[in-house]
């Protein structure tokens, strides 16, 4: 009994000295009952408002990963202004008759984003730094404003994940004053811009394109220089006036949002001159390009340019080997450089004409490059399909490999084998070899038509061909599943998971493992094909698509410009796009 009662004195101790568990209070039945679902609303605008935040500021500092051009950013606040128009109204209607205090964190809350909307859109419209200097007080506002909320109400894993991260990137504001001096107006922009000739053309003077045009001089950090300056221009005879004006700088900290931003590019490198092709180490981090001047540019994870090899003509092909350790360039002639150095080593593979298709074949770790004949015309002699390993070191049998003059297409599964495509007696012949112990091809399925393209899955199980009869899938262990897919289609590709992505110029279509159609989605002008993680798509010539790989949803990527060429990792992970000729654009697919 003594031992029960001391237990029992124990117990009550304990419970008296322990704090109370914090509980979340009662919902009134007449407050405002959507309030859990309107809070993870906002938690999602208001999250997408700090990473795109943290990629403009990026960009307004230079700096060359996870950045956000303000265009493109101009465009994701019109889609946000939508949405905040319409997490407004469903404010409206849950609050309206309304009583508690769900109901009194709610509208402030929906002001507080009706802000943001018009701070945001302003600094889309004007580029003004100081509108975009009011959207990062009004998101740190609106992450306070729905932590007041969330402490009313039940607990959300979710959304206190979401306002975690959200407060995680931080982008600061530093405003300065500047003297600015302004000079006009004047009747015309011709008569500001020989107003300008006639101050010297200081590199720091703009004109303003609509009326009263004047001519800004500045900023000056110096109020003294700017007065001395307005003094001068009224000897010569012009009006001027010096006014202050906060100047703004960012600076970003936190770690990178890569979730939330992985539609925006994750690094972006001003290539070397006019650049034609563009090629992505195995994990995207090593970066080659070559142009139409000979050159191809090799750029380390870092941005820095690491070697700047010249041929005598344009590159039609690139590449790097499975350990980044060699890469390969050239178009008659293929040569192979080492990394980082970029200086030739092993034999170069020569040709009759330029390379029309370059692989690294993992699994037997060699480089593979194919050519047409001298003028593809039988008449004009055979082409060619040459090999090589890392290192420039040549190959033997059956290297190399005489094809019809009209080429070959090559093709080459993870586990090391090689597929070799020729058109003969109107019909396509796919053939095989393991590099390093066969020394002849084999044959594997004769397909109807002229042969135009041959892809491999990954896991060599499966084959794709598109002649000018069609499109034709089979299984390589059994060419008796022959199977016409499609008429003959614009470009293919296996993604790693198996599905086959066939592209039109109006549609994509994801074909699954069992054959059948998953899903088709239109498109306005496809033209290229990358079948990485997700199926990425150049649908015309400055709109770059990712699709889900279920059901083909499709999210536009900001590659922000005109693109001449597309292509991936080998690990299916990175996605990089030539823009404008003279940048490649980097995307980490999710």
């Amino acid at each position: 009994m003594r031992r029960i009662l001391a237990l029992v004195l124990a117990l009550a101790f304990v419970a008296s000295c322990t704090e109370p568990a914090v509980t979340k209070p009662a919902i009134s039945p007449r407050d405002a009952d959507a309030a859990a679902k309107l809070a993870r609303d906002a938690g999602a605008i208001l999250l997408q408002y700090s990473a795109y935040n943290y990629g403009v500021a990026g960009a307004l500092a230079a700096e060359k990963t996870r950045t956000v051009t303000p265009s493109r950013y101009g465009a994701v606040a019109r889609d946000n202004a939508r949405a905040i128009a319409a997490f407004s109204g469903n404010v409206l209607t849950a609050t309206v008759d309304r009583a508690g205090p769900l109901r009194d964190k709610l509208v402030p809350l929906a002001d507080g984003l009706a802000d943001l909307s018009k701070d945001g859109v302003a600094y889309a419209d004007g580029g003004d730094p100081a509108s975009f200097a009011r959207v990062l007080a009004d998101v740190t506002a609106g992450w306070q404003r729905l932590r007041e909320l969330t402490a009313a109400l039940p607990k959300d894993d979710g959304l206190d994940g979401t306002i975690a991260r959200g407060v995680s990137y931080v982008v600061a504001a530093k405003s300065e004053k500047r003297s600015i001096v302004t000079a006009g107006p004047f009747g015309t922009v011709a008569d500001a811009q020989q107003a300008v000739r006639a101050m010297g053309s200081p590199p720091n003077a703009t004109i303003t394109q609509v009326a009263p045009y004047v001519i800004r001089l500045g900023p000056y950090t110096d109020r003294p220089a700017a007065d001395a300056l307005s003094a001068l221009l009224t000897k010569q005879g012009m009006t001027s006036v010096v006014t202050e004006e906060p100047s703004y700088s960012f600076a970003r900290s936190g770690p990178a949002p890569d979730i939330e931003l992985w539609r925006e590019p994750s690094r972006v490198q001003e290539t070397h001159g006019t650049s034609r092709r563009l090629a992505l180490s195995p994990d995207g981090t090593w970066i080659v390009t070559g142009g139409d001047d000979g050159y191809a540019a090799l750029f380390g994870p870092t941005g820095t340019l690491r070697a700047l090899p010249q041929s005598f003509a344009g590159m039609s092909v690139l590449g790097f080997s499975d350990d980044t350790r060699f890469f390969a360039v050239g178009g008659q002639v293929v040569n192979f450089l080492a990394v980082p150095s970029g200086q030739l080593v092993g034999s170069g593979m020569r040709f009759t004409s330029a390379a029309t298709q370059l692989l690294f074949v993992p699994g037997s770790r060699l480089f593979v490059a194919g050519s047409k004949g001298p003028t593809g015309d039988v008449s004009g002699g055979p082409g060619v399909i040459g090999g090589r390993a890392p290192d420039g070191s040549p190959l033997g049998a059956p290297f190399p490999i005489v094809t019809p003059a009209a080429g070959s297409q090559i093709a080459a599964s993870d586990i090391g084998d090689v597929y070799v495509g020729t058109t003969s007696g109107g019909a396509y012949d796919v053939e095989v070899f393991r590099p390093g112990i066969d020394a002849d091809l084999r044959a594997v399925a004769r397909i109807p038509g002229v042969g135009r393209a041959l892809v491999v899955d990954h896991a060599g199980k499966f084959a794709a061909a598109i002649t000018d009869q069609g499109t034709f899938r089979f299984a390589i262990a059994d060419p008796k599943t022959l199977a016409r897919l499609a008429g003959p289609v614009r470009e293919f590709a296996f993604s790693p998971d198996g599905t086959l992505y066939l592209l039109e110029p109006t549609s994509l279509t994801a074909i699954g493992g069992d054959g059948m159609t998953k899903w088709k989605t239109p498109l306005l002008d496809g033209r290229r094909l990358v079948g990485a993680k997700r199926a990425v798509v150049l649908d015309g010539t400055d709109r770059l698509l990712a699709f889900a790989p279920a059901d083909g949803t499709a999210e536009e990527l900001g590659a922000g410009g005109t693109m001449q060429d597309l292509t991936m990792s080998s690990d299916s992970r990175v996605v990089g796009a030539l823009v404008d000729a003279r940048r490649a654009v980097l995307f980490t697919l999710p």
